[in-house]
């Protein structure tokens, strides 16, 4: 047994025996006091009497904001999957297929007085949204949280995209079989990626292709030293400053002519913005590299400013890293603006934090903690994110 495991599961028995039952008390109180605060404000109508709110994409943003304002809305959720993902947790999903199960949660379960609807949005108009089906969604209030894919610079069938977690659990037989796996990008994705894979099947061939000049190059140099460290002291070859522009066969190419041989890989870089059922009506609103634009109260903007249509999470125009806690603070931005313009009030602004604290996970028992300059590294900062992902999804149970 890996010596930090029985700390480790000390830990998660202790979460759940001693935080469990007062965590879902905290939250019935917590959506009461919402609850009550929104009633003292205005008269809250009859359901059938209620604005509409349609919200497409089931991430962090879509189902908080959701979750936020079902009680005094008609909230319609669509989205193309019918739960909610926890998907800072879903590459350990394929060295443990189990554990997609505690990582998804139905929507129907934790919205209890919203409409689901699993379809994809095609196209959005002024006052309704169409289906791929051809049904259409009215709507007063529109938010955006569409999020984004990973997009191959060429074409293989064994080139797995590393955004979904039954994706991910599909690929375990498929990679117990390989002798060598490719990671293609090291950020956050590709460097847990590459973790996870080392740490639980060893003596496996990983290489990891990485287009700058160091891993994470936007963290601190003590973080990227580790995780260069971590990896390289486990066996991943690490190929900086190259990417890979094609292939054939079992054979991937870098710019700088190098081939290397591998038997599958994963896409972690290439991200395109899902925006593209905006351009019929709203194509002003995307940016130059997908990406969909919105004020500073995030109101979508284009040539003009939609007041009633709102853009959060991943797919949102603006300079700051794609984080979970990011997009859940927008959420209650958009909550609170939408309740604002229907009270005749002025809208409040998003202000992105300069610093956020980031979790970078290095296989179950190893983990780099980041926030403001500060970098802790070790079996610590992988318990503290076993907790993190317990808290938020206690909301979703």
């Amino acid at each position: 047994m890996h010596p930090y495991a029985i700390l480790y599961y000390i830990f998660l028995c202790g979460c759940y025996i001693l935080f469990g039952v007062f965590w879902r008390i905290g939250l019935i109180i917590i959506r009461f006091l919402r609850w009550a605060y929104i009633a003292l404000l205005y008269k809250i109508p009859a359901v059938e009497d209620r604005r509409k709110v349609v919200v497409i994409g089931g991430g962090f943003a879509g189902t908080c904001a959701a979750q936020m304002l079902e009680d005094f809305y008609q909230v319609t959720l669509i989205d193309t999957k019918e739960y909610f993902e926890f998907t800072p947790s879903v590459l350990r999903t394929i060295v443990d297929p189990a554990h997609v199960k505690r990582l998804q949660v139905l929507h129907t379960h934790y919205l209890r007085h919203s409409n689901v609807i699993q379809r994809e949005v095609t196209s959005v108009q002024e006052k309704q949204v169409l289906l791929n089906d051809g049904r259409t969604v009215p709507y007063d209030y529109l938010i955006i949280n569409t999020g984004s894919t990973y997009t191959a610079p060429f074409k293989e069938s064994k080139v797995i995209s590393s955004a979904r977690a039954n994706t991910l659990r599909e690929s375990n037989y498929t990679i117990r079989k390989a002798k060598s796996v490719l990671i293609i990008g090291g950020g956050l994705v590709g460097v847990e990626m590459a973790a996870e894979i080392v740490c639980h099947f060893q003596g496996k061939e990983v290489i990891l292709v990485h287009s700058q000049s160091t891993l994470i190059n936007r963290f601190p140099k003590r973080a990227i030293r580790y995780c260069d460290d971590f990896l390289r002291s486990r066996g991943v070859r690490i190929i900086l400053n190259e990417r890979i522009v094609g292939n054939k066969h079992n054979v991937y190419t870098t710019d700088q002519g190098q081939e290397i041989h591998a038997d599958l890989a994963f896409l972690c870089t290439g991200i395109t913005p899902n925006s593209g059922f905006l351009r019929d009506h709203y194509a002003d609103a995307i940016s130059g590299n997908g990406y969909i634009r919105a004020n500073d109260c995030l109101q979508l903007q284009g040539q003009v400013i939609y007041p009633n249509i709102f853009v959060a999470g991943d797919v949102l125009d603006m300079r700051e890293e794609k984080l979970a806690q990011g997009a859940e603070q927008m959420a209650s931005i958009v909550f609170g603006n939408i309740n604002a313009l229907e009270r005749g009030k002025k809208p409040k602004q998003y202000i992105s934090p300069t610093d956020r604290p980031v979790l970078i996970s290095l296989g179950k028992f190893h983990a780099v903690f980041v926030f403001k300059g500060w970098t802790v590294t070790g079996p610590f900062p992988a318990l503290l994110k076993e907790a993190v992902e317990w808290k938020t999804l206690m909301r979703y149970k």
